[in-house]
């Protein structure tokens, strides 16, 4: 249970939910301060028996930042325990065979052991790091980096099988041409959209096999990535995603009514809305890319900065710099007022968007690319066109 209602997909990674250790029960009071910081779009909140909830550490009124704690949330016959209160999310446009929540807590007592003790413990009363990597947000963002890529590599694959499948359909849907009988592929708009689509489709995902070989080094020695392949997750997640939904958009305008039938898989194609939400909002992750970027000019100072401009080895290359120090300069003023800083962001929010698509074009044209190791295979299913919409209240 990480994200909260007022930070979200669009608001970054943020946790106002508290986890105070009290020492004479040695316990842990787990609330929730507001209803800003109630837990949303919890997957099979509604039902989960447990959980592990994401909540600010603090002792002796000490604030340690984000930590993991795992609890029972329902007793044996399936009560929700006290000062847990829990709210559907209501029906959804998809996927409303999987049940979404909000989540309250009250003042919830958890033992001491509830505590995620990997990073740290408490010993006599204090917080005591156990090892020499500490307990931080990137910890738990690297649980992101993983989803980010299955999303990702999800989005392609759903986008490709639905090319698949409806190309099928248009080499057997019989139309009248000019000349005669023909088939809906073998009109040309129809056909580039296909070679198109598995080109762009193709790309991205022998970029996120590259990628994904660079993230699996890092689990297999227990290593949190570095910021370079951090940054190239988040450009999978955002471009396999902008890629995914723009070749099913095309390929929808293109066959008719066909689009609008059930069970041709593009009933399905909200799902890629949630692909764009979950794990990170492309938004907040092309700002990330932007506010990286950013840094890197304010550390390697205005000279070295320009002489990126004419020593990048590329156009494009080239660009990105130009961009990165017109922004910088126009960000520059208003310093360390976050006032200012905000009405300087808004003004620029087109910059800022297009210095992180050049820093992904960057990423994709020299990224590693790899076959990805699973051939595609149209493996969509017809959504289901009726659903108990009471089902919640017969768990």
């Amino acid at each position: 249970l990480l994200t909260e209602m007022q930070a979200g997909v669009l608001s970054g990674l943020i946790v106002e939910t508290t986890a105070d250790y009290d020492p004479d029960t040695k316990q842990f009071i787990l609330n929730t301060p507001s209803d800003k910081a109630a837990k949303n779009w919890i997957s099979q909140g509604l039902v989960a028996e447990m959980g592990v909830v994401i909540a600010d550490l603090r002792v002796a009124g000490q604030s340690h930042g984000p930590h993991p704690f795992v609890m029972q949330m329902r007793d044996d016959g399936g009560k929700l325990l006290e000062g847990i209160r829990i709210e559907d999310m209501g029906i959804k446009t998809v996927a409303n065979d999987l049940d979404n929540a909000r989540v309250w807590f009250h003042k919830v007592r958890l033992p001491k052991t509830a505590l995620l003790n990997k990073y740290c413990r408490i010993i006599d009363d204090k917080y005591v790091q156990t090892g020499t990597e500490r307990m931080r947000i990137e910890v738990i963002g690297q649980r992101l980096l993983t989803g980010r890529m299955a999303i990702a590599q999800a989005a392609l694959f759903y986008a490709m099988s639905l090319h698949m499948k409806t190309e099928e359909y248009a080499k057997s849907k019989v139309c009248n041409g000019l000349a005669g009988e023909t088939t809906l592929y073998a009109m040309p708009q129809v056909r580039t959209v296909f070679i198109e689509s598995y080109a762009a489709l193709e790309d991205m995902l022998s970029y996120t096999a590259g990628v994904e070989e660079g993230l699996n080094e890092c689990l297999y020695q227990g290593i949190i990535p570095d910021a370079d392949l951090v940054e190239k997750i988040a450009v999978c997640k955002i471009r396999c995603i902008s890629v995914a939904i723009q070749r099913v958009h095309l390929l929808q305008q293109e066959v008719g009514s066909y689009a609008l039938m059930h069970d041709t898989g593009f009933e399905l194609h909200d799902m890629l809305l949630t692909c764009k939400f979950a794990e990170g909002d492309s938004r907040i992750l092309q700002q990330k890319l932007t506010r990286d970027r950013l840094k890197r000019v304010q550390k390697a100072g205005l000279f070295n900065s320009l002489k990126a401009v004419f020593t990048s080895g590329s156009i494009r290359g080239s660009t990105e710099a130009i961009m990165a120090l017109y922004l910088a300069a126009r960000l520059a003023p208003a310093g360390r007022d976050t006032q200012k800083l905000s009405l300087a962001m808004d003004t620029n929010w087109r910059a800022i968007y297009a210095l992180a698509d050049l820093i992904a074009d960057r990423h994709i044209k020299y990224g590693v690319k790899r076959q990805f190791f699973e051939p595609c295979e149209n493996r969509i299913q017809g959504a289901a066109t009726t659903f108990d919409a009471a089902w919640r209240d017969k768990v």
